[in-house]
């Protein structure tokens, strides 16, 4: 048996952060908020057929009856199985390797040739997709990385979604549609390649509020859907209580409740999860990455779980960083991340190569982020501790013979199962560095990024290409 086989991963086993009487009291919290003050809801029309559903209204916020609410609940919870413990939950590891996922919403790219940070034009996007896409065998799932900025709005994700399916492997899951007007030539892109838009998500405003561009296209589509997702984030100190257990009531009733309006008038299956996020109270940025968002993420995983009657969810895996530039802050706070989530048993990251929130994208620090993939890879992988008697004695007496183990046929055979060799981060003494010019780790960089992008070799299909470019022509059309 190879000795990579035999590993144990490392991991580690926490204890739960809440009390079953904390997590109670959440939820009484979240009963009492959705009988007294209800969710607004932004939509007339939505108001209204909710208001003839027989929901109490207060102007325009539908009340909820507790006992409405528990049912549900009840019912969720039945229907998982009724799993949730607040003992500490044994590590359940699906994949060994660890993949990293590229967001698609950042507006503004770091020009490596200037340091600068530009809008993302179309030309840019294509090359960041390109790059990504020649990083597939590393482990990158290469969506588009952002969103061109130099076409109408309606039609920018539309033409991200075109660039995505065009060039990269990735890239035919539909993206975000973002507006009403986009939606149609998303859905039918989607239906093209083959992967029919099916779910849309319903983004809640907090706090407690129903309405937006998301919900419009959930009600406008809805006879084409199969499922709904509901979701929130809201700040703590800002847009939710600064007392977590306080904010975590908030966010569980604008989830549970806006799944519980939403059942009514659309006849889908609807799921939800909530998301606490921290903020910075002196910029008012969400401070993703951080080291609150860490903590945060570990709630969150608890609290669903309570309210789903699950297991405890993996920790989210986002390695968010508030740098501007690619460096030091980035890979301080990306890794750190990484590390303490692989260790508690995550194999799927996101946001590679993103920076300030997901505003920049930057091909320099995906090659970072891909590094430091690659080390934690390492890390969790653990060590093989088997000894065979009969091989050891065969390597000593080799080694006795060349006086050392660096030429026995078990090192030649094993030593890339054992040791991890980085492509980026410098492992040389001063001297061999100095020898070979003393290069810095951000030139090789560079120079690794205008290789990459020369080996991008994906090709769509040409039928479907076709079409594709067909309905990019209709867009353009209606909304150049």
């Amino acid at each position: 048996m190879p000795l990579a086989e035999s590993n144990h991963p490392f991991i580690v086993q926490r204890p739960a952060l809440f009390s079953l009487d904390q997590l109670e009291q959440m939820e009484e919290a979240m009963m009492r908020i959705l009988e007294d003050v209800g969710i607004a809801v932004l939509d007339d029309d939505l108001l209204e057929r909710l208001s003839s559903c027989g929901f109490q209204t207060k102007a325009n916020r539908v009340l909820i009856e507790r006992k409405m609410a528990r049912e549900f609940l009840e019912a969720e919870r039945e229907r998982n199985g009724n799993k949730f413990s607040e003992g500490a939950q044994t590590v359940e590891i699906h994949s060994s390797q660890i993949t990293f996922s590229i967001s698609e919403y950042p507006q503004r790219v770091h020009d490596i040739e200037t340091d600068e940070i530009v809008p993302f034009t179309t030309e840019r996007l294509i090359e960041a997709t390109k790059l990504a896409d020649a990083l597939s065998s590393r482990g990158i799932i290469s969506r588009p990385p952002g969103c061109p900025c130099d076409v109408a709005p309606q039609l920018q994700p539309i033409m991200q979604y075109w660039i995505g399916a065009v060039y990269s492997r990735h890239g035919q899951s539909p993206v975000d549609p973002k507006s009403l007007e986009s939606f149609s030539y998303i859905m039918e892109m989607a239906e093209v390649l083959g992967k029919p838009r099916r779910q849309l998500p319903i983004y809640i405003f907090s706090p407690l509020t129903l309405g937006g561009e998301s919900l419009k296209c959930v009600v406008e589509f809805k006879d084409r859907l199969s499922s709904v997702n509901i979701s929130d984030m809201p700040s703590v100190g800002c847009t939710a209580s600064i007392n977590i257990g306080d904010a975590a009531a908030l966010a569980a009733a604008e989830v549970i409740g806006a799944a519980v309006l939403i059942r009514e008038v659309i006849d889908l299956p609807v799921t939800w999860h909530l998301r606490l996020c921290p903020i910075d109270l002196h910029s008012m940025a969400m401070a993703l990455g951080s080291p609150e968002d860490f903590l945060l993420q570990l709630a969150n995983s608890e609290i669903n779980a309570y309210f789903h009657g699950t297991k405890w969810y993996p920790t989210s895996g986002y390695v968010h960083t508030n740098a501007k530039l690619p460096g030091a802050q980035a890979c301080a706070e990306k890794s750190s991340l990484m590390t303490a989530y692989a260790l508690l048993g995550q194999r799927k990251f996101y946001v590679a190569g993103t920076l300030s929130l997901d505003e920049v994208f930057s091909s320099e620090q995906l090659l970072y982020d891909l590094e430091i993939k690659d080390h934690v890879q390492q890390m969790v992988k653990g060590i093989d501790g088997n000894c065979d008697p009969e091989r050891c004695l065969h390597d000593v007496r080799e080694a006795v013979e060349q006086q050392g183990f660096m030429g026995t046929g078990t090192t030649l055979k094993e030593y890339k199962n054992v040791y991890w060799f980085p492509k980026l981060f410098e492992r040389q003494f001063l001297a061999a560095w100095q020898g070979e010019g003393s290069v810095s780790i951000r030139k090789r960089t560079h120079e690794m990024i205008h290789e990459l992008s020369s080996q991008h070799d994906y090709e769509l299909d040409p039928q479907l290409r076709r079409e594709l470019d067909r309905i990019l022509a209709q867009a353009r059309a209606e909304f150049s």
